[in-house]
């Protein structure tokens, strides 16, 4: 090789070096200059392009995932075009999905509502940067509610406390104007819904909610506001099917509403990603103009400098909701500074009085901790019947998904609706029908395999989860033996009788994910329910 194209003492590999390439060009023709010149801008500029950074951005999936995707998936083209070497990418989630993608670091910014902020803001120190400005029907809106509803035709129901002894869809005890704004206002009522009330919590996407209130299963329904317009907007229903409960005139707010207004959704970002990241974000959404193609597919008009929201924190307050659940455990440094004059009386003194302390502090973070793992079952199991409920099902679900996709073995899902259950709680009354249920629930769990699950979906609604079924023969052998368990007398109600109608999906026969699997379930369900009911239908296409 001639030593005109040895590289310089230091000069990284694939980079030339500058004052070499000078002395160079002093040396030979030309063409030969131009095509070590373009070397050299070719060589330098590699490294940006594969310096790119991915920015995931969780985003509460409220209605479904794939209207988030398409919703939110301009806004993160947006944030790419403006912000050079980096892409964002939207992660549509529920709101337990925050909790292990945040505490895994797979998440650099979320979008979520202000209750579910102030938790992640507290747990995870993620930092809001800016807020939403919606837009409907030329108003902007940087406010959001909670609604209360029924169907139009249930003229029996007029007002909240019609809804006692009542069936009420909701989407998860943790959503903010899908549950809880809408407890404040009964609980103002004198109503209390744990006891007063059948609710039911039926998850993401709120459409499940409305849906049911439609097809009456459900009597009266709780999802956030612009939920209905928005259905109404694609052609799922329209808005003179339903009614409005405690409604609240506000000529300046465009969606029907039932109770105050809060601080729309706020950005925020984790505490890992750069200060200069975090800027460009905030600025590029504070800048992008009203008519982006990213606001229109989202529905927004703009973005705002970051809103305050205490009156958030007021309601999480009122109802000891975390992180205002409960008190911190006693500081025994507080406790020393308090007492020190006395502490200053003798050493003895001083010893007793600090065993003592220890003790009572022990003492209390040991009853705190009590109080979280109490908390915990709580929020992932049914009250009435003691099984897993839908959060922890849906672990149990993503689980099972994940291991069935590296085995390669089949899962089933299978949804259980009681037959003549109706009458039982008619005749019998709803203490006699709540004790059925937690009789078919004890039945359940003693004829299924160690290691299958059975969750209480909802109302007289179970799911089972099973899985290593390597014949169809096997899974026929369990469902025969869950209609025959169900269909046996029943003691906490003499004479009377339940069967079950069952609808049975298979990973990866008719689906691949959880909520295409628990879709087909209901539908072959339904089936069974057609077919005269205490059967299992297994899923088609033909029910599709």
């Amino acid at each position: 090789m001639s030593k005109d194209f040895i590289l310089a003492p230091g000069c990284a590999p694939g980079r030339l070096h500058v004052s070499w390439l000078q002395s160079a060009g002093r040396r030979i023709s030309l063409l030969p200059r131009l095509l070590l010149i373009a070397l050299f801008v070719l060589c330098t500029s590699l490294p940006a392009v594969a310096a790119e950074k991915v920015y995931r951005v969780g985003v509460t999936a409220f209605r479904d995932n794939a209207v988030t995707v398409r919703e939110w998936g301009p806004t993160m083209d947006f944030l790419s075009a403006q912000i050079p070497g980096a892409r964002f990418e939207v992660v549509p989630l529920n709101l337990s999905g925050f909790e292990a993608a945040l505490s895994r670091r797979e998440l650099d910014f979320v979008l979520t509502n202000p209750q579910h902020y102030i938790v992640m803001e507290t747990r995870y120190g993620v930092s809001r940067i800016a807020t939403l400005v919606k837009q409907e029907n030329g108003r902007m809106v940087n406010q959001f509610g909670g609604v209360i509803f029924t169907r139009s035709d249930r003229h029996e129901i007029n007002r909240l406390h019609d809804l006692r002894d009542l069936r009420i869809a909701a989407v998860d005890r943790t959503s903010f104007a899908g549950f809880l704004l809408q407890y404040d206002i009964f609980e103002r009522a004198g109503i209390d819904l744990d006891e007063d009330c059948h609710v039911q919590f039926l998850g993401f996407p709120q459409d499940l909610v409305v849906k049911a209130v439609l097809e009456g299963r459900a009597d009266a329904g709780f999802v956030r506001t612009g939920v209905l317009e928005a259905m109404a907007s694609e052609g799922h229903m329209t808005l003179s099917q339903v009614r409005i409960l405690n409604s609240v005139g506000n000529t300046e707010f465009p969606f029907m509403i039932s109770t105050e207004l809060f601080p729309e959704w706020p950005l925020a970002t984790a505490p890992h990603v750069s200060i200069e990241i975090t800027n460009r974000v905030a600025a590029a959404l504070l800048l992008m103009p009203p008519d982006s193609p990213a606001a229109r597919a989202a529905r927004y008009y703009r973005w705002s400098t970051p809103l305050e929201y205490q009156r958030v924190q007021t309601v999480m307050r009122r109802h000891a909701i975390y992180p205002y659940d409960q008190r911190e455990p006693i500081a025994v440094a507080d406790v020393l500074r308090e007492y020190a004059f006395h502490l200053l009386g003798g050493v003895v003194v001083f010893t007793l009085s600090l065993g003592v302390l220890y003790v009572r502090t022990d003492r209390l973070n040991m009853a705190l901790q009590s109080s979280r793992q109490k908390l915990s079952e709580m929020a992932h199991t049914d009250a009435l019947t003691g099984l897993p409920n839908r959060n922890l099902l849906d672990d149990r679900l993503a689980l099972a998904l994940a291991h069935a996709r590296r085995s390669h073995e089949r899962i089933a899902v299978c949804l259980i609706d009681l037959d003549r259950f109706k009458p039982i709680n008619d005749t019998w009354g709803h203490e006699v029908g709540d004790e059925v249920l937690r009789e078919v629930a004890s039945r359940l769990e003693a004829v299924l395999r160690e290691g299958d699950t059975v969750a209480r979906w909802g109302g007289d609604e179970f799911v089972l989860l099973l899985d290593g079924l390597n014949t169809d023969r096997k899974l026929e052998e369990i469902m025969q033996r869950v209609l025959d368990s169900i269909a046996a007398d029943l003691t906490a109600c003499p004479g009377g009788h339940v069967s079950a109608s069952i609808g049975v999906s298979l990973y990866p026969v008719d689906a691949h994910d959880a909520t295409l699997l628990l879709k087909h379930a209901d539908a072959a369900m339904y089936q069974a329910k057609r077919e005269g009911g205490n059967r299992f239908v297994a899923y088609s296409g033909a029910l599709a």
